[in-house]
């Protein structure tokens, strides 16, 4: 049976096939698919808030050397996602082989980033042609350069097994409020060639980015944790939506992000002389920690809850004092960088969940990370500012 028969066709009916896409794990979100090839990721749900105030404030303040480093970082994300997730690539499937491979991708990228993902590709180039309805972020912006286009870049430079490719955004137009685009990703002499009036970035240092599988699949195994709900359980009770491709709790939307996209943002941005840029990280992640997350609840616990639905693990609350308030994360998900990062995002979330909450500005500080157990965990410290 040819594969566009078989599994791409269950593709097509959102993540059907049996136990691809975990969500009935309490701390877990996990995709795997076993078979000749394992595929394996450990996934987060972000509110696309932060996001778009990330990039957002990224722009304003930096302008193109900001826009660079939001796009290298995409780049980045997208080539070790594809890397250390086995796509497959143009090497090992030459010809219309490949063309299988990239309807699947664009699939699985559509189950929470967009409405619909459409493409066509011509391999004489190499160069394919992505159009996004609804795409998380983009929609709401008319641009986004972590996942429509550094994400794609970096995705398709491993498929192509081209590390010069790139993208350029265009036919940018709202469409009933909503900014629809085509992305079109190939090697960067042809676009600079076909599209010299279009913006267009590089970044080709992508070297070093490839996770150990066995250690990945290791330390971010699935337990059994106190957690009750998974996310699965939110959708059943319709605390969440999930529909067309579009995930959110009342009217926030939130997509999956693999693991590994939550070190590297942290780790590029801390390579820049300028703390600026980290600033604006935890000040982004304060304002969805307190604008968004904090909805989950009225205390503590029950916030604490969706974000383990959510897949951060084993999120709890310890016993607190007037002077600082503690906060245990068991079974956070892991990546090789895990010693090279503060857990700024994460410490913003807290801050700003706990700030709401209480009332008063709460801070919380850089955890202590032990992987001694098996499995990563973060304790983190937090203090009334």
């Amino acid at each position: 049976m040819p594969l566009k028969d078989s599994f791409v066709g269950i593709y097509l009916k959102r993540f059907v096939i049996p136990g691809a896409l975990v969500f009935n794990k309490p701390g877990f979100l996990d995709f795997k698919i076993s078979g000749k090839t394992n595929v394996y990721a450990r996934q987060i749900f972000y509110p696309e808030d932060f996001f778009i105030a990330f990039e957002k404030k990224i722009v304003d303040e930096f302008g193109d050397k900001g826009r660079q480093k939001l796009y290298s970082v995409g780049k980045k994300f997208g080539y070790r996602f594809a890397q250390s997730g086995k796509f497959e690539n143009i090497k090992d499937n030459p010809g219309e082989k490949i063309k299988d491979w990239i309807f699947i991708t664009s699939k699985f990228v559509e189950g929470t980033y967009a409405s619909s993902i459409e493409h066509s590709t011509d391999l004489t180039i190499p160069k394919t042609d992505y159009s996004l309805k609804n795409f998380a972020i983009l929609d709401k912006m008319g641009y986004d350069y972590i996942f429509s286009t550094g994400g794609t870049a970096g995705m398709m430079a491993w498929i192509f097994q081209d590390q010069s490719v790139e993208v350029v955004l265009q036919d940018i137009k709202q469409v009933n409020g909503s900014y629809e685009a085509i992305v079109t990703a190939a090697p960067f002499n042809y676009l600079k060639a076909k599209y010299p009036e279009k913006e267009l970035f590089k970044e080709v240092n992508l070297d070093g980015l490839l996770e150990n599988f066995q250690d990945y699949v290791k330390f971010n195994a699935q337990v059994q944790t106190s957690c009750a709900k998974s996310f699965q359980t939110y959708l059943d009770f319709n605390i969440f939506s999930y529909q067309g491709g579009i995930v959110k709790f009342k009217d926030r939307r939130f997509f999956l992000f693999e693991v590994s996209g939550t070190y590297l943002l942290e780790l590029e941005l801390k390579k820049d002389s300028n703390a600026r840029y980290l600033d604006i990280l935890f000040e982004t992640s304060f304002s969805a920690g307190e604008d968004v997350l904090s909805q989950f609840g009225k205390n503590p616990k029950d916030v604490f809850d969706v974000l383990s639905a959510l897949g951060w693990g084993e999120v709890i609350p310890l016993s607190s004092s007037s002077a600082e308030i503690k906060v245990l994360i068991n079974h956070f998900p892991w990546s090789k960088w895990y010693k090279d990062v503060d857990y700024i995002i994460i410490r913003g979330f807290l801050s700003g969940i706990l700030s709401k909450l209480n009332g008063k500005k709460v801070l919380f500080g850089k955890p202590i990370v032990d992987l001694s157990k098996g499995h990563l965990s973060l304790l983190f410290g937090g203090k009334y500012a």
